[in-house]
């Protein structure tokens, strides 16, 4: 029984040390999970958008596992229906991450 808590205690701690570690959420500081570009909303799924307009959207992207932030990444802007969506490997830890930005 001890031996069970014992492990429980340090799974825990390693988990929270993880976390803090990596930082909290997968937004990277400077930019959001959401924006308004030209009277369109574009919302972004494991990445954080910078800026964005009509014709580009500038986002960059935080690993969820070691907290690696990309270099900005831009594309052009997506429309409605037509979602942009990117199998990320991160360059530091290897963790697989799907990136979807699109326009509602």
């Amino acid at each position: 029984m001890k031996k069970m808590l014992r492990m429980i205690v340090s799974l825990s701690l390693a988990a929270g040390f993880a976390v803090m570690l990596g930082g909290c959420g997968s937004v990277p500081v400077g930019a959001k999970s959401s924006m308004q570009a030209d009277g369109t909303q574009l919302k972004a799924s494991g990445a954080g958008i910078v800026r964005a307009d009509a014709q580009n959207t500038t986002f960059r992207i935080k690993c969820r596992v070691c907290g690696y932030v990309s270099e900005e990444m831009v594309i052009p802007t997506p429309k409605a229906g037509a979602p942009y969506t990117l199998n990320w490997v991160c360059p530091n830890c290897g963790h697989k991450q799907t990136i979807t930005i699109s326009a509602a």
